[in-house]
């Protein structure tokens, strides 16, 4: 399943370099050009920014004893194995003209080849489910920044401060 991954990493290599990031400001607002810095910025800004909040004990409390519990005959409902049945009705409920990987195979692709690769996909997910290990390249992902109204190389364009999001939350 990872074979053709070297080749796509490789195409979306090319791809990104036309997006490349040459300057990003500082805390501070400075202008970091330098690739080292901007990666230290970018870094410490994404991990302040999805870090956790505290959590209160009492409101989990709440939160748990409020919750529905599944009953036992569906409980074993869902934990049957998937079938390929089920691949291919969420294959039918996908966009069309859209890959759902890195790979460019769109959902047509998967619906001319499906007798054929239904069954060896099928293996890998239930194969997957039951290890908890995803292939290889289940587990990569191309991220790209888009850009936003006012001083693109500003990372804080369009994020709330952790401050104003939890005053409006209450």
């Amino acid at each position: 399943m990872d074979c053709g991954s070297h080749f796509f990493c490789a195409l979306e290599k090319t791809r990104g370099a036309k997006k490349h990031i040459t300057c990003l400001l500082a805390e501070d607002g400075t202008p970091l050009t330098e690739p080292a810095e901007m990666c230290r910025r970018a870094r410490a800004f994404y991990a302040s920014l999805f870090s956790p909040d505290p959590i209160d004990p009492g409101a989990c409390r709440v939160l748990w004893e409020e919750l529905p519990t599944v009953s036992t005959s569906d409980r074993d409902r869902l934990e049957l194995p998937f079938t390929l049945a089920e691949f291919s009705e969420a294959l039918c409920h996908m966009p069309t003209n859209k890959s759902p990987g890195m790979d460019g195979l769109t959902l047509e692709f998967y619906l001319v080849f499906w007798d054929v690769l239904g069954p060896d996909l099928v293996t890998v997910w239930a194969e997957s489910l039951q290890s908890w290990v995803l292939p290889l390249s289940c587990r990569r992902a191309v991220l790209a920044l888009l850009p936003k109204k006012g001083d693109l190389r500003d990372l804080r364009i369009g994020v709330p401060s952790r401050s104003s999001a939890r005053t409006t939350k209450s």
